[in-house]
């Protein structure tokens, strides 16, 4: 989901349309569940003729895949062949549906405010401090438009937050994997 949602931020930041689309196209036919428990996310990673290496999600998979959305949204507009904030919205939508229900949570931790490393089992019980885009859910609160506008804008500020606990005053260095206080997961 990297390769796909970080290659779809880059092909809008170059106006190159036809090729964000067709990797849209690719990821939302081959990666992302259309039903069941993970409705809405992506299948972290696939073969190149689209067979499931993964079945599971990888959360900054997704925050890329909404965000880069919401940009096409604002600069193609949503009536060119893919309704692009509706897309960005689904996969909004039912990331906040998840309840915990088979191992399935939100793609942001509902108590801590923070992104999952991944929204599954044993992986939504910590984060990746390079996961931590805040600037990502400032857009999310100004273009969504999915009614949580004061909810991603709280998550920006917890996202900033916590990059100050989890990054080193001197060295700049950051774990691997932290606690959503910021400290070392063992």
């Amino acid at each position: 989901t990297e390769g796909m949602s970080y290659g779809m931020m880059i092909a809008v930041q170059f106006d190159e349309k036809e090729i964000f689309d067709r990797l849209w196209r690719w990821a939302k036919h081959y990666m992302q569940h259309q039903d069941g428990p993970m409705k809405g996310y992506f299948r972290w990673s696939c073969q190149t003729d689209g067979t499931p290496n993964s079945m599971g999600p990888a959360s900054d998979g997704e925050l890329f895949f909404v965000t880069s959305l919401i940009f096409a949204s604002n600069l193609w507009g949503d009536d060119t062949g893919i309704d692009y904030l509706a897309e960005a919205q689904f996969i909004l939508n039912s990331s906040m549906e998840k309840t915990g229900e088979g191992g399935v949570t939100p793609l942001i931790h509902p108590e801590h405010q923070l992104i999952t490393f991944v929204p599954v089992g044993y992986g939504a019980g910590f984060t990746d401090p390079s996961y931590h885009i805040p600037a990502f859910y400032e857009v999310w609160a100004r273009w969504a438009k999915d009614g949580r506008a004061d909810y991603w804008r709280e998550c920006a500020v917890k996202s900033r937050e916590f990059l100050h606990k989890a990054i080193h005053p001197e060295t700049g260095l950051n774990p691997d994997y932290s606690h959503y206080d910021g400290t070392l997961l063992n």
